[in-house]
This record gives C-alpha cells, structure tokens and sequence, in this order.
C-alpha cells in the first residue's frame, strides 16, 4: 500500500477555535437536503418540510467545492459509524428510502419543454 503524500505548502493541522455568532447561534432543524454540482461545485439546499400543506421550505443553502464536499461526506460517515458504534444502528426503513428518492427534485421554476405551448 502506497503511501499518501502531503503537499508540502500546506501546513500541518492545528488546533482550531470555532466560533458562533449570535444571529447563527440557533440549531436548525431540517429534513430535507436537495444536492445539486456544476463541473466546479456543490449546492446543498437544507430545508423543513410540512406535509400538511405539501410544502418544502429551504432553511439555508451551503455551497462548496468538490474537494470539500468529499472531505465532509468523510467526517459524515465517520461520525455515523462513532454514533452507531454508540447508540446502536439507525433504521432506514424502504419507504424512507423511497420518499428520499422522490424528493430528490429540483426546487424552483424549470425552464419550458421545447415541445411544450408558450404560456
């Protein structure tokens, strides 16, 4: 097994503060998450659905880049497996499977069908 090498213009990693600022103090719940990429990035769209009124409202959008994404889908899985590890294995049932996979739709306005009747 090869191993990996670090560029050397990136400097070792360091203890880092993270700070909150009052107006993002608030957990928002969401669940929901449409994602979307172009050939240069990602758009995670988090948002609150409410099925009384058959309404997905978006609660806040994070863009990044390929890269980042990756490393997040990593510290994601990793923290999954550490929870699971903990508090036993989370259930996915197929009907939340199912309901995951028709939501994956674009959210907004489409341009028209070149087929379809202006208007």
């Amino acid at each position: 097994m090869s191993e990996i090498e670090e560029p050397s213009d990136v400097p070792p990693p360091a203890n880092v503060q993270v700070q909150i600022p009052e107006p993002h103090a608030d957990v928002m719940y969401t669940d929901t998450a449409y994602v979307y990429f172009t050939p240069v990035g990602f758009t995670l769209d988090f948002a609150q659905l409410t099925p009384q009124v058959g309404l997905t409202r978006v609660v806040t959008r994070v863009g990044m880049s390929p890269a980042h994404l990756k490393l997040l889908v990593q510290a994601l899985a990793s923290n999954l497996e550490r929870y699971e590890a903990q508090f036993g294995v989370v259930a996915v049932t197929p009907q939340m499977v199912a309901q995951h996979a028709r939501g994956q739709q674009p959210l907004g306005f489409q341009p028209p069908h070149p087929a379809d009747p202006p208007g």
